[in-house]
């Protein structure tokens, strides 16, 4: 009775079903620990975070940044709901295997992750690197276990993905960076109304730069290695990719803004390593929760003179402009001008 007891207030303090098999009970018990070592949400702090926004704007700048926080945890891009294709998100491919309410389909689901198998579906683009982080640190009994206690919905089910690296690591408040979710913000705000999302945005132009780097150095997936054999082909393809995924996210971001007030904020990549200290206070009011000093203690990992070395690199806002092509910046400049200036940047 005592075990059983502990379990149920072990599964109420992480959002999770009460009802358990004795082996999950068991098995969460052994792997939680005393109830009284749980982190809880405090009041006016948010039930989890995600952060969204085009490939190459800051996400994981900012996901290193709030998962310094003492009471945040935020796991990486996983691609969950959807992926720009929306059938190559996660939960399609659980839905496949049937109904998460048997036990044996959360355990195929365990099986799909840890034996590679995941991977070896998704034909068009890599791993998502969450996955890989599942399956190198996490023991699968213990997701498991968590997948087992969860409510088996898809909501429930993404909740014990993230709530177990926020678990681990003492955490109270959940969260996770995937960059495509952008397109999924009305489903994760339903999903957790008291919920926070932050758009990054950044200069497409320096989007375009980073992006076009990136694929030509690693050209991993379709259509992009099919394209690094003609680099001029690559580079007017990646161009029109980032131009319609940014004008996309502007239109989004009008969208957002209006339906979501309170909990839905948008923060410029270039604020950010321009003054960090005062945009991290004001991320962390959006938030609801105190600033902490150790969240400035980052390393500088953009390609540049200060790779490696503490703190922002605040000339990553325009190393664009030594590096991109003055037919890309023209062909920029028409395609998004006035979104360009919407957003606080100069369309020249």
């Amino acid at each position: 009775p005592e075990i059983q007891t502990l379990v149920s207030t072990t599964t109420r303090s992480v959002g999770l079903t009460d009802s358990l098999p004795p082996q999950v009970g068991r098995a969460v018990t052994a792997r939680l620990g005393p109830v009284d070592q749980r982190t809880e949400r405090l009041p006016g702090e948010p039930e989890a975070i995600f952060i969204v926004g085009v490939s190459r704007s800051g996400t994981t700048l900012m996901r290193r940044i709030l998962d310094k926080h003492s009471r945040i945890g935020i796991i990486t891009e996983n691609h969950y709901l959807g992926h720009l294709l929306r059938w190559e998100g996660t939960r399609h491919y659980f839905r496949r295997l049937g109904d998460p309410r048997d036990d044996a389909v959360v355990r195929a689901m365990v099986e799909l992750i840890y034996s590679g198998e995941l991977q070896r579906r998704s034909r068009i683009r890599e791993l998502s690197p969450y996955w890989r982080w599942l399956t190198s640190k996490v023991p699968r009994e213990d997701i498991e276990a968590y997948l087992l206690a969860s409510d088996r919905s898809e909501r429930g089910i993404f909740e014990a993905f993230m709530r177990i690296y926020a678990d681990r690591r003492g955490n109270a408040i959940i969260g996770e960076k995937t960059p495509a979710h952008l397109d999924y913000v009305e489903t994760l705000l339903e999903w957790f109304p008291e919920g926070r999302v932050i758009h990054c945005m950044r200069d497409p132009r320096a989007i375009y730069v980073s992006e076009l780097r990136r694929r030509s150095e690693q050209a991993v997936g379709f259509p992009y290695r099919q394209l690094a054999r003609v680099p001029a082909l690559m580079a007017w393809f990646v161009l029109l990719e980032v131009a319609w995924a940014w004008a996309r996210a502007v239109h989004r971001h009008r969208v957002l803004a209006r339906r979501f007030p309170g909990r839905y904020g948008m923060v410029r990549f270039e604020d950010v390593v321009a003054a960090p200290e005062g945009s991290l206070d004001d991320v962390c009011a959006f938030l609801g929760v105190r600033s902490e000093p150790r969240m400035l203690e980052q390393k500088v990992t953009s390609k540049g003179a200060r790779v490696g070395s503490s703190g922002f690199d605040a000339g990553a806002a325009e190393r664009w402009r030594d590096h991109i092509d003055p037919g890309a910046q023209a062909a920029m400049g028409l395609l998004l001008g006035r979104r360009l200036a919407e957003m606080g940047y100069d369309a020249e």
